[in-house]
């Protein structure tokens, strides 16, 4: 084996040579892969009724990171043939993504009253991923293209896009997560004091923290030029964004008091105007009424 240079954590492909950014593409890659797996059993495991929005979501988009993972790691080392890794990879990440916001939305929906917000946020979800996906595509193929003049021209477009494109959906999970912070502030003021709901509030609040953090450090690696880095981080950094939504789900469903025998995306419910009362008294939790049973969705805490 070949000397490793300890500072050697830079942006240069795969030579051959054991550089410290090749163990750290190894170590990320089996990390994710592992961390994907196991979601996709705790997911199975865990949902005895297996439908609706937030299972769907929760289920494919676990199982997204195991193809970018992987398809990443097969163009990292230039295996044969060279297009299998790539086409792994650009499939994996554009489920990757989206799937991720799908999964705040579908759980946003427990805390967030308006209706409006909830249809336009969709919307803005689905519409932002197909366009930057199209034109991040178009631009990253155009770099195979025989002339290479045309091709260093795609590649000019494509780092640029790289950073446009990430910006975008960073922008879109600030946003959904300045939403969930804005609900616990105020749902937090009408719970009590000291009770569950309101340290599971707060819980819920911290975790949205993490993952703003998360990504601004991925954003950070692909505007200092780390885009290696950045690539094989990511399939890290959304599988653990993925943990943390799925231990917190059993403990949002207690505190909304939605346990009373619907399922989370249940039609019929998921856009109601009841209000869900928590604890004794006058305290009452605002907001739609979104049905996840106890007896449907068991809590596992994902460690």
């Amino acid at each position: 084996m070949a000397s490793i240079p300890a500072s050697d954590v830079s942006d240069r492909p795969w030579q051959g040579e054991w550089t410290a950014t090749a163990l750290v593409v190894i170590l990320c890659t089996g990390i994710s892969i592992s961390n994907a797996v196991e979601l996709l059993l705790l997911v199975l495991i865990t949902f005895k009724k297996r439908s609706g929005l937030y299972f769907w979501s929760l289920l494919i988009t676990s199982f997204s990171v195991l193809p970018y993972s992987v398809g990443f790691f097969i163009a990292y080392i230039k295996m044969h043939p060279r297009l299998l890794g790539d086409i792994l990879n650009n499939i994996g990440w554009a489920i990757l993504i989206t799937g991720q916001s799908i999964v705040l939305y579908s759980r946003l929906g427990l805390i967030l009253q308006s209706k409006k917000t909830l249809r336009n946020l969709l919307i803005f979800i689905l519409v932002n991923g197909f366009v930057l996906y199209t034109t991040t595509t178009i631009l990253h193929y155009g770099t195979y293209h025989p002339n290479a003049s045309i091709a260093g021209r795609f590649l000019d477009g494509i780092h640029i896009m790289e950073k446009i494109q990430m910006t975008l959906f960073c922008i879109q999970e600030f946003y959904i997560s300045a939403l969930y912070i804005r609900e616990v502030r105020r749902l937090s003021r009408v719970l009590e004091r000291g009770g569950r709901g309101r340290r599971t509030m707060w819980e819920l609040g911290v975790i949205n923290v993490v993952i703003v953090v998360l990504d601004i450090a991925l954003l950070a690696l692909e505007y200092l030029g780390f885009s290696i880095l950045e690539q094989v981080f990511k399939g890290v950094a959304y599988s653990y964004k993925l943990k943390m939504e799925f231990a917190i789900l059993g403990k949002l469903v207690d505190v909304s008091g939605v346990g009373e025998g619907r399922h989370l995306d249940d039609p019929s419910n998921s856009l109601g105007h009841d209000s869900t009362k928590v604890g004794s008294g006058h305290n009452s939790l605002p907001g739609k009424r979104f049905s996840c049973a106890k007896s449907e969705v068991e809590h596992v805490a994902v460690v």
